[in-house]
């Protein structure tokens, strides 16, 4: 029995049509990606599972019993709740039991009774069984995989960014009790190696859940069914989104075939009703009339087959004006970041003309305030840049922050070139997906996708010769991701771009740069041995114990690990605490006309970043251990 279904489903917003007899349903084993075009209605249909949307026509079918969690692009979460309590209130039922427990120590430590003595007992063993005692631990290991320090869970969520508040949602579904899990584009505001996380965790959960997402290798990793939206229906597919694109292309190909055999069919009986009409008149023959009767009912019942539609096309051309210099920009001895906060220190690297960079580090570490150094938003702490000649620059940025909401679609692209006819403008725009009523859509009520493409629009119309890119690959759709990577494959100038896509990161980048140990080197390491090394020993070790017998893991072993793992966190948190107390100390005036002071702050704050690494190395060591026991 499928958990949900939804059964010849019609849906329409306004004139747009979305589903049109379209059926589909999830079993208790279903990993699926769910894929098509932005605007096909995949989040139109997790908002029907949810029930937060009846459909124009047909049935939703859901267990009665079924627990749905559901990760939406946009987050509500209560504000006034700080990180912890918000993460506590996916387990009601741990908070009651702990409460329940507390009041029973509380009783057995006024009264050492045989009754109260019981009723601690019984209650340790409820709240063990209910999997209370580990409930704290796997909450410190999603929360801090989604790179949340036990140091920042005591404040407010309203304190939190957007990308931040996402994370804090999906730790939250992640630790709920849930039968089914509805993932919206999971992996926006993710950087690579929480990716990484994320997908280990899915693979090993043997509940079912259904996943948009634009990641090809997080579909790859993650899924064994793809389902697309494609003509107002759902077709399913065997397999990963790799494999999905084979049998696409296969499926799209026999489906052109029996069109074409079809259609010859369809010609040869039309021909032959012309034919015995043209005979019954030369003849005189009512014989022959009859029969073009005959044929021409056999042609109404054949089943008519629709020719499939082509994928439309986009043709993404970044052409530029000038050509820049050889030398794009030069780093000696550079460090930026903020008074107080130096995010990178000592790098020593070059830009060269034609170079396709991606930059790459965790979430926090200063990749987007790079780029705004290299757009010339901010000036560096200490050292050397030197720009190179000629430069002319396009950046994306990947809040649009360079759209004017006031305007329409069609005006943000006039106004850069205010003398071409109209007739440009639409033909222009078109290229990108907006055609009809569409281009006078004021910016300010276009969908992420929409303006992601609009922004596009507007950055090659401007011919820049280098592309700084922030997650250019956000909220735009696989196919629209696909066209981006064949333009700036054949974009004849430099770019550097930021993004948590791997497989836009393998396509598009000749060099990879990474943070690491406090500056930014150029690396040739793949993606999988930079981020997954913990994940890929792990799998290492459980195949070499695949065929050996399971047992059970006492837990006092596993209680121990948890503390060992507590303590090592609260050792973390407090040298966190001490690293910033010295950092402040290089925002106090006149600090630098003490050499000695300045020479001794550098030396302890150098000191204490390496026992952080130290101890952050032990804590993943101790981490992967309870894991493995668990």
């Amino acid at each position: 029995m499928s958990i949900i279904s939804v059964s010849n489903i019609y849906h329409s917003f306004g004139v747009e049509k979305l589903f049109q007899a379209l059926s589909f349903s999830i079993e208790h084993n279903s990993k699926i990606g769910l894929v098509g075009k932005n605007g096909s209605g995949k989040t139109t249909l997790f908002n029907m599972f949810t029930q937060n949307l009846i459909p124009d026509k047909g049935k939703v079918h859901k267990s009665k019993t079924a627990l749905i969690s559901y990760l939406t692009q946009e987050p509500e979460l209560d504000d006034s709740l700080t990180l912890k309590e918000c993460v506590l209130q996916s387990r009601p039922d741990h908070i009651k039991l702990n409460e329940q427990l507390k009041e029973a120590e509380k009783k057995l430590t006024h009264n050492n009774s045989q009754k109260n003595l019981n009723n601690y007992a019984h209650m340790q063993q409820k709240f063990e069984l209910a999997g209370g005692y580990h409930f704290n631990t796997e909450m410190k290991l999603v929360l801090t995989s989604l790179n949340f320090p036990q140091n920042i869970w005591n404040q407010k969520i309203k304190n939190f960014s957007g990308g931040e508040k996402t994370r804090i949602q999906l730790a939250t579904i992640l630790l709920q009790p849930f039968d089914l899990l509805l993932l919206d584009e999971p992996t926006n505001h993710l950087d690579i190696e929480m990716i990484y996380w994320l997908e280990k965790y899915l693979s090993s959960l043997n509940k079912p859940y259904l996943i948009i997402s634009h990641d090809r290798y997080f579909l790859d990793n993650t899924v064994t069914k793809i389902a697309e939206i494609r003509n107002y229906a759902i077709e399913t597919y065997s397999g990963n989104y790799s494999q999905y694109r084979e049998q696409l292309q296969m499926r799209l190909e026999l489906q052109a075939k029996t069109f074409k055999k079809h259609q010859k069919r369809i010609n040869r009986m039309e021909k032959q009703i012309d034919q015995y009409r043209i005979w019954g008149r030369a003849r005189d023959s009512e014989k022959m009339f009859v029969r073009a009767k005959e044929l021409e009912k056999r042609l109404e019942k054949v089943e008519k087959i629709n020719l499939p539609k082509k994928e439309k096309k986009i043709k993404l051309n970044f052409k530029t004006e000038k050509r820049s210099g050889n030398d794009v920009y030069t780093f000696e001895n550079m460090s930026f970041g903020f008074p107080g906060n130096i995010l990178a220190s000592n790098i020593n690297l070059r830009i060269f003309y034609q170079n396709k960079i991606a930059i790459l580090g965790t979430n926090g570490c200063g990749k987007t305030t790079f780029l705004r150094l290299l757009n010339e938003k901010i000036l560096p702490q200490s050292g050397i840049v030197k720009k190179g000649a000629s430069l002319g620059i396009g950046y994306y940025d990947q809040m649009h922050l360079e759209l004017d909401n006031s305007l329409t679609v069609m005006q943000t692209i006039w106004q850069l070139v205010p003398l071409a006819p109209k007739g440009y403008v639409f033909s222009y725009l078109a290229k990108y997906g907006f055609t009809g009523d569409e281009v006078e859509k004021q910016v300010s009520v276009l969908s992420g996708g929409e303006k992601a493409r609009l922004y596009l629009a507007k950055l090659i119309h401007e011919k820049p010769n280098f592309l700084i890119l922030d997650e250019p690959t956000n909220h735009l759709d696989i196919n629209m991701i696909s066209y981006l990577e064949d333009a700036l494959l054949e974009f004849d100038g430099t770019i550097v771009f930021v993004s948590h896509d791997r497989y836009f990161i393998d396509k598009v980048a000749k060099k990879k740069w990474i943070f690491t140990s406090g500056t930014i080197k150029e690396t040739s390491q793949k993606l999988d041995d930079l981020f997954f090394q913990k994940v890929k020993k792990l799998k290492s070790e459980n195949s070499k114990q695949k065929n050996t017998d399971i047992r059970k893991t006492n837990p006092i072993v596993l209680n121990k690990l948890s503390n060992q793992i507590d303590k090592t966190l609260d050792i973390i948190d407090s040298k966190i605490e001490e690293l910033n107390i010295w950092e402040m100390e290089f925002s106090k005036p006149n600090i630098y006309s003490d050499q000695q002071k300045v020479k001794s702050l550098t030396e302890n704050i150098k000191r204490i970043n390496k026992e952080i690494i130290d101890l952050q190395k032990l804590h993943d060591e101790l981490e992967n251990k309870y894991l493995e026991l668990l």
